[in-house]
């Protein structure tokens, strides 16, 4: 009987290599040919752009940038949402393309974040999730002292004109020169400037300080009671008739005498009182001087007449 055969090993299949990934959309890139990490897409900077009014842009800008979790205090939330969301705004009366736009952004944010000291972009973004800005909050090491002003022109410098020049992959020519010059001059005139002033709202916490007061409040009186309560008289009187007016002398008068009996006059009659004591002081200093002028104009009168 012939012996049989060893079973002949198959080769292993051989294994198909990765397929490439598709190139992104037009609008959709993150990474430039330059190695440029954006920190905005291009079509994320047309919606932003899209927009109507503040709130709605600095909402939208804060959920792309993840800035609720890079920068929980509020107050630094705020400075950075509105120097990424001016820079934008920049870009458009410049009349400059949205992938223009997304790479100035870049650009300023990569500044901004060497001014800091917190870490860039480009280095804290994972390769695992390109779409997706950092999800970590933005700290800096207190060690090592802060760049200069003049440190991080020279950075945005480099940058600008990495974006200037038609060299590439290492080059690219996505500003003109004359792009170039007008957003270096508001570079210049807005971070620069101040840059002092964006380091210590980057670098230092807003300081809080909680004042209490103790104030003393006196308890209230308890009021009258009620069951007392007497009708006050009225200033005006509404009759102006003779009987009218003495018959509500008399009752005001018997009313007057009767309540000084049991308690003294209130503080509305009595200013009732001198006041009607002060006209009629009044009205006899001004019938005399009339009676007076009378007297003197019928004696001149007299004195004419004997004289004729």
């Amino acid at each position: 009987m012939a012996p049989k055969k060893a079973p002949v090993e198959e080769p292993p299949p051989e294994e198909a290599e990765p397929a490439e990934p598709p190139p992104p959309v037009e609008g959709d890139e993150r990474e430039l040919e330059s190695g440029l990490k954006l920190v905005l897409r291009p079509n994320d900077v047309g919606k932003i752009w899209a927009q109507s009014d503040y709130a709605s842009q600095s909402q939208l800008l804060t959920e792309l940038l993840g800035l609720e979790v890079a920068h929980p205090a509020e107050a630094r939330r705020d400075i950075v949402c509105d120097f990424h969301l001016f820079n934008l705004m920049h870009a458009k009366t410049l009349c400059l393309t949205q992938r223009q736009g997304a790479v100035f952004g870049t650009i300023m944010a990569l500044v901004l974040d060497m001014m800091a000291g917190w870490p860039m972009h480009a280095e804290s973004e994972g390769s695992e999730l390109p779409d997706v800005p950092p999800l970590r909050e933005r700290t800096f090491d207190e060690t090592v002292a802060a760049p200069t002003a003049a440190q991080c022109f020279q950075q945005y410098e480099r940058l600008l004109l990495q974006h200037s020049v038609n060299a590439p992959p290492s080059r690219l020519a996505i500003f003109g020169s004359s792009e170039a010059r007008l957003l270096s001059d508001y570079a210049s005139t807005t971070l620069f400037k101040h840059a002092l002033l964006y380091q210590f709202c980057a670098r230092c916490e807003r300081e809080v300080q909680t004042l209490r007061f103790n104030i003393d409040l006196d308890r209230p009186v308890v009021p009258p009671d009620l069951a007392t309560a007497k009708k006050k008289s009225s200033r005006t009187n509404t009759n102006n008739t003779p009987a009218a007016d003495a018959e509500s002398g008399a009752e005001r008068q018997e009313k007057t005498t009767g309540d000084s009996v049991q308690e003294g006059p209130s503080e509305e009659d009595e200013i009732q009182r001198i006041v009607e004591e002060k006209l009629q002081e009044t009205e006899a200093r001004l019938q005399a001087k009339l009676e007076a002028r009378e007297d003197a104009f019928r004696a001149r009168q007299g004195q004419e007449a004997a004289g004729a």
